[in-house]
């Protein structure tokens, strides 16, 4: 069925994990790695970005393929368990919680889920810091493309599209996490001219030192000029 967890996927195949490792090494995500391993010692070291991002910030992506090529659709939720169970995703997430509702929006190449994202409102949670959203305002978060369709620009294409789904809905401003490690996912944010507006640091030490310190706030630039 469209957007379930397929075994036609390279993520359910048996060296994924390898082909995994050697991605980050390619992409220049070794920091990244080595957090990861650290974090099995409970050890957590994780600097990131509180960004804006939006339709005032950004052109239009292109694809290489037609457009029509993909559909935009909303990943119905009972759809969102297993992909997180097959991308190893945190299912607290998908808790049901009054003051942070979520949503997902996917793009679907015939009846399969290519690449999917979610958008949170109310407020968000941080490595352990909650985030108070205003009327108008939401949270981006878990933007995949799965492997069959890397390559493709899809995730700036599918970002875009989420912000003229909200446009739609009166929410004009955008924010997302970006961890500083995170090499891929500071390179698809480029593309969309996303802003920098806190830097934090987020320590947990064996789960009895946690802190989490603003290291700085950014002074906004003007929007780039149609």
């Amino acid at each position: 069925m469209s957007g379930e967890a397929s075994n036609t996927r390279k993520e359910t195949g048996r060296f994924y994990k390898l082909h995994l490792i050697w991605y980050r090494i390619r992409h220049g995500m070794i920091l990244l790695s080595i957090r990861n391993l650290l974090l099995r010692l409970k050890i957590n070291i994780n600097p990131y970005w509180i960004d804006r991002e939006g339709l005032d910030l950004s052109a239009e992506p292109r694809l290489p393929e037609p457009p029509e090529t993909y559909r935009l659709e909303a990943v119905p939720r009972k759809q969102l368990r297993p992909l997180f169970e097959l991308l190893r995703y945190n299912l607290d997430m998908l808790e049901d919680r009054p003051e942070s509702p979520y949503e997902a929006l996917g793009l679907y190449k015939g009846e399969e889920l290519a690449a999917f994202t979610m958008m949170r409102y109310g407020q968000f949670e941080l490595s352990g810091k909650k985030f108070l959203l205003s009327p108008g305002e939401a949270y981006l978060e878990n933007m995949y493309t799965f492997e069959n369709f890397r390559g493709k620009k899809l995730a700036p294409y599918l970002r875009y599209q989420c912000y003229k789904y909200l446009e739609g809905k009166g929410i004009s401003r955008c924010y997302s996490g970006t961890q500083c490690l995170n090499t891929a996912s500071r390179r698809f944010k480029a593309k969309l001219n996303i802003q920098h507006e806190t830097l934090y640091l987020h320590i947990d030490l064996f789960k009895r030192f946690r802190r989490t310190y603003l290291l700085r706030r950014y002074t906004p630039s003007a929007p780039p000029a149609n």
